[in-house]
């Protein structure tokens, strides 16, 4: 400092007065120099404004104390008599002008050489303003709910505010003085060393850490760490600013699960999905386009869809986007879904399913769903198909039943008059021959009804070659002109256990297939040979080892089967004919056939060269099933009295003859309600009711069930062709015997002289037992 002893001049060195001067006037703080009594020796510029000072130094002079009320006086005067060694301060000092107050002002008095001081005046409002931020933002920082600390040079922990205590569960008694390195997890000291190093060299730190509570509870934060240096740059701190981020990161992983989940869902979808905006453009698609064909519902693909362009731009027919867009426009404006079916050129049927999205009850865009419901015609058809064959099965039990009562009229009249006819005459062959006639058209209606409905598995030992020899007399039947049939059975007798009408069934229908192979005409060969199985047959069919198999195989001169198509013909409801000429059952039904007698079917077939279907089955050492002998038999008699209930009268007029013949007592009646009135009107008691099934009003059963009841030592036989498990399981209770229509009048009286005799015993039994 310079010596301000002498009065004038101010400074004794010219150099350093001119600095001293230069640096004294350019402040932009108002300042004085004055003595121990206050006289003012020197008064900068910014001092004789603020102060609206023109008075000349150097003529007249100034006191300092003018400016200061007395509170202020004894302060200011009391440092400058002192002269303490440290820099005084006076703070929010009233000045005065010309005796009225003027502004509220901070003083500094710093102590000179030579008894003078240097007294500084600062505007007291941006200390207070500073202060004032300084106190609100301690007030933000203490109430924020994220944790603040700040360390010194030392990286100590200097300070924290309340919600670090809440965080941690740390008292600011514990942490002071502490490194912030305990608050972190043990395997975060990687992270601790990086931001250390990186605020050293005064840059900001930001991550997330995972942190430790006071109990050892880990959470996770976020994380900014800046670097506190002075005014020269040198580095003092540095200051944390945490939030918990651990209910964050939570839902964000919820969010997440939810979103991978609904993402899943939309994957699985065997559908192509595609949102759009309001104006229709792609906001997402998920894989499924990838599985269908380039042209799907409509849209032509080249590719992935790409976000952001209109799905509309996809749709090359310009009717089909004039349609999708109208549909597009009605489900944003009305918000209520709609379904579209689009059927393409090549056959496929596609679903477009549009959705409005709705978000916060708005329609912000559209969930265009779009899949194949090729299968689905395919099987609805099939079922039409299937319902349609079940009528006609329906049908043809009907048919097969009024043909059945025909040909027991033509088997029974013919069975009496045989009896009258001479051996060896011709009337007697001509005989034989209608009744032959009629047993082959009774097997007709049985595998008639076999076909529309399910009948009971009854297999027996057969020879192979008389199976093919009688399915061929069947195929014959149907097979046109210019199909020759060639048939190869073996030397010797092959055995297999099967039942009968399903092989024939089986057989016919592989024939009937090879016929519509050959439009044109061709040969089909039926061909027996005895094979054994091969390596890979035994593992593909899962076959036991040492068995041989009996190889029937069915084959033709047609157009032979595509090969994209052969790996389907076992399929249900498959097939390549046209409308209303297959039911793609026929192939699956020998399948079936095939299992179920332990065997299996291959075929070989190419385009051009025919196709050969061989069906295996599994050679057996039982004997074959017994064929029992034409031989004479005579009519069965008994005694008794019959009631016979048939709605035909051709076939009741017949019953009544051959019964009578047994020497029986037969009554007759046309319906159920006749019969209960012939019964309550008889004298005697009848002993037997045979009775038809099939009648109007009241069933046969029907009517066994309520005679048992009124009258319960009458005995039944009920005739029918063709009864399902419920109605035997109720014929059985009543334990009424069942006569297989058409029936052989030998094999009915034999039944009806057995079940009388039953009677008879019973009786006796009952005389001897009283």
């Amino acid at each position: 400092m310079n010596d301000f002893s002498d009065q004038k001049p101010a400074f004794k060195d010219e150099f350093a007065g001119q600095w001293w001067a230069n640096l004294f006037e350019a402040s932009v703080e108002a300042k004085m120099v004055c003595r121990a009594d206050g006289t003012a020796v020197h008064i900068n510029k910014q001092a004789r404004r603020l102060f609206k000072l023109k008075i000349d130094l150097d003529r007249e002079s100034f006191s300092v104390f003018k400016l200061l009320p007395s509170t202020a006086i004894r302060k200011v005067g009391w440092v400058l008599q002192q002269r303490p060694s440290y820099t005084e301060k006076l703070h929010s000092v009233l000045l005065l002008h010309e005796g009225c107050p003027q502004s509220l002002m901070d003083l500094e008095m710093v102590a000179l050489q030579g008894g003078f001081a240097l007294i500084v005046f600062r505007d007291s409002g941006h200390r207070l303003r500073l202060e004032s931020h300084i106190q609100r933002l301690i007030t933000a920082i203490d109430a924020t709910p994220d944790v603040f600390l700040v360390t010194d040079a030392d990286l100590r922990i200097t300070f924290v505010n309340p919600a670090f205590q809440t965080a941690t569960g740390y008292s600011l008694e514990e942490v002071l003085g502490r490194s912030d390195e305990f608050l972190r997890a043990p395997f975060e000291l990687a992270k601790v060393n990086a931001y250390r190093e990186r605020v050293s060299q005064g840059r900001e730190w930001i991550g997330e850490f995972v942190n430790q509570r006071r109990n050892g509870e880990n959470y996770h934060v976020e994380s900014t760490i800046s670097p506190i240096s002075d005014i020269a740059g040198r580095f003092m701190g540095y200051v944390v600013s945490e939030r918990d981020i651990t209910m964050r990161l939570r839902l964000q992983e919820e969010l997440r699960a939810e979103r991978d989940f609904a993402q899943s869902i939309l994957q699985s979808l065997d559908m192509a999905v595609y949102t759009l905006d309001p104006v229709f453009r792609i906001t997402h698609a998920n894989e499924g386009w990838r599985h269908f064909s380039t042209e799907h519902g409509g849209l032509r693909l080249n590719g992935a869809p790409q976000i952001g362009k209109s799905l509309l731009d996809y749709v090359p027919d310009p009717a089909r986007r004039v349609e999708l867009m109208t549909a597009f426009t009605e489900v944003v404006n009305t918000g209520k879904a709609q379904d579209h079916h689009y059927h393409a050129s090549d056959g496929q049927h596609w679903l477009v399913k549009i959705s409005p999205w709705i978000n916060a009850s708005q329609t912000r865009g559209l969930i265009c769903n779009i899949s194949d419901q090729t299968r689905h015609y395919e099987l609805q058809n099939q079922l039409f198909q299937s319902q349609k064959m079940e009528i006609i099965g329906t049908l043809a039990a009907g048919v097969a039943h009024d043909f059945n009562n025909l040909l027991q009229v033509i088997r029974g009249h013919t069975s009496l008059a045989l009896m009258q006819a001479p051996e060896g005459t011709p009337l007697r062959h001509g005989l034989q021959r209608v009744d032959m006639a009629a047993i082959r058209a009774a097997e007709i209606t049985q595998q008639l009804l076999s076909f529309s409905r399910v009948s009971d598995e009854r297999r027996m030992v057969l020879d192979l070659n008389k199976v093919i020899k009688e399915a061929n007399h069947l195929a014959k039947r149907t097979l046109r002109g210019n199909v020759t049939v060639e048939l190869n059975p073996t030397a010797k007798p092959i055995r297999v256990k099967i039942d009968p009408t399903k092989a024939s069934q089986a057989l016919v229908n592989l024939c009937v297939n090879a016929q519509d192979a050959m439009p044109d005409g061709g040969r089909l060969t039926l061909t027996n040979v005895i094979v054994e199985p091969t390596t890979e047959q035994i593992a593909s069919h899962n076959l036991p080892a040492g068995v041989s198999y009996a190889r029937c195989s069915v084959g033709d001169t047609g157009c032979g089967i595509p090969s994209h198509i052969l790996p389907r013909i076992f399929e249900p409801f498959f097939t390549t004919k046209e409308n209303g000429k297959g039911t793609g059952l026929g192939l699956p039904i020998v399948k079936r056939v095939a299992e179920e007698a332990g065997g299996f079917i291959e075929v070989e077939s190419a385009p051009g060269s025919g196709t050969t279907f061989h069906l295996y089955l599994p050679l057996v050492a039982e004997q074959l099933a017994p064929v029992p002998p034409q031989v004479e038999v005579k009519l069965a008699h008994g005694k008794g009295r019959v009631l016979v209930v048939d709605d035909v009268d051709l076939l009741r007029d017949f019953t009544q003859k051959f019964l009578q013949m047994t020497g029986l007592k037969v009554l007759v009646a046309s319906s159920g309600q006749q019969a209960l009135k012939v019964l309550e009107e008889s004298v005697e008691p009848v002993d037997l009711v045979f009775t038809d099934y099939n009648m109007p009003n009241m069933t046969g059963l029907e009517l066994i069930e309520a005679i048992s009841k009124r009258w319960p030592r009458t005995k039944f036989i009920l005739a029918s062709g063709f009864l399902d498990d419920e109605t035997y399981a109720r014929i059985e209770q009543c334990q009424a015997s069942i006569l297989a229509k058409p029936y052989d009048m030998h094999d009915a009286a034999k039944m009806v002289t057995e079940k009388l005799a039953e009677k008879s015993e019973v009786a006796t039994l009952t005389k001897a037992a009283a």
